[in-house]
């Protein structure tokens, strides 16, 4: 089961915290895979596409944004 964030704190870790969620599902879901006849590389190939286009399908939701106090522009999401 996937669950959100536990943590309500920087965004630094928010990366390795979703990873972390994710992994248990992802194990379930290359099992799955597996057991159905798919080899490791096509299911790889088959992840590697499929994340491609998600992150196509969501860039219009990043935006670049200025820093307050050091004026740096960063990758944000709108979420």
């Amino acid at each position: 089961m996937i669950t959100g964030r536990k943590s309500i704190g920087a965004l630094a870790g928010r990366d390795l915290e979703c990873g972390f969620t994710l992994e248990e599902e992802f194990g379930l879901l290359t099992d799955l895979a597996e057991r159905a006849g798919w080899r490791w590389d096509e299911i790889a190939l088959a992840l590697l596409e499929l994340t491609d286009e998600y992150a196509s399908a969501h860039r219009s939701d990043l935006a670049l944004v200025r820093h307050p106090t050091r004026g740096v522009a960063a990758l944000k999401t709108r979420h």
